[in-house]
């Protein structure tokens, strides 16, 4: 599959990339930090350039992103009977994503983002959810320019090894959830404390 992924891309270079990273978004099983890291080596082979693979690159992700939210936005409510959404969320989980998408929606796009499994369903949930469009773009926005920059730099600088960039990025993003989680959690227990005093 990589090898393939890597010709292609190599073939049609920025389009290619544009291309994939939307299909990815929309729930293509193709992975995008692994088409960001092919992006980054072909760029340091000099078949691309660094800065257009770069802006293809953010584009292709933002594009994927905007695509699933509108495809929620369209379904409405009834997203969250479909399949693969059940598949991956049960009805209570649900339930608290609906209220954290009223709550905070913005951060729950951003913890999204870089919640491997999780992201394509949270950004459809988020169209289902009636966030607006420019929130939900400002805040993917945001979180992409981070992470698209250094995953794109990552397959520049260290190609010949692709598996193991791939390993640390799953790592890391592991690591963002549980610090989230954490912070997300301590919030809640002191919000209830707070209450309970009064």
């Amino acid at each position: 599959m990589e090898h393939l992924l890597a010709r292609f891309l190599a073939k049609f270079t920025y389009l290619a990339i544009v291309a994939v990273l939307s299909a990815a978004g929309l729930g293509v099983p193709i992975s995008e930090d692994l088409t960001l890291l092919l992006g980054g080596a072909l760029a340091a082979q000099g078949i691309t350039m660094y800065w257009p693979t770069l802006a293809s690159g953010y584009f292709g992700v933002i594009l994927g992103d905007v695509l699933i939210h509108h495809w929620g936005k369209k379904m409405g409510p009834a997203a969250y009977d479909h399949k693969r959404v059940q598949k991956v969320l049960s009805r209570e989980r649900q339930q608290k994503l609906q209220k954290h998408f009223a709550k905070h929606g913005f951060l729950t796009i951003v913890v999204g983002r870089h919640t491997p499994m999780l992201r394509a369903p949270i950004f459809f949930l988020s169209g289902a959810s009636q966030v607006p469009l420019w929130k939900f773009l400002l805040a993917d926005a945001v979180s992409a320019a981070i992470t698209v920059p250094v995953v794109v730099t990552l397959g520049y600088y260290f190609g010949e090894h692709l598996d193991d960039v791939r390993r640390i990025i799953h790592k890391v993003q592991w690591v963002i959830v549980a610090v989230v989680a954490l912070a997300v959690i301590g919030w809640l227990w002191r919000r209830h404390r707070i209450k309970r005093s009064r």
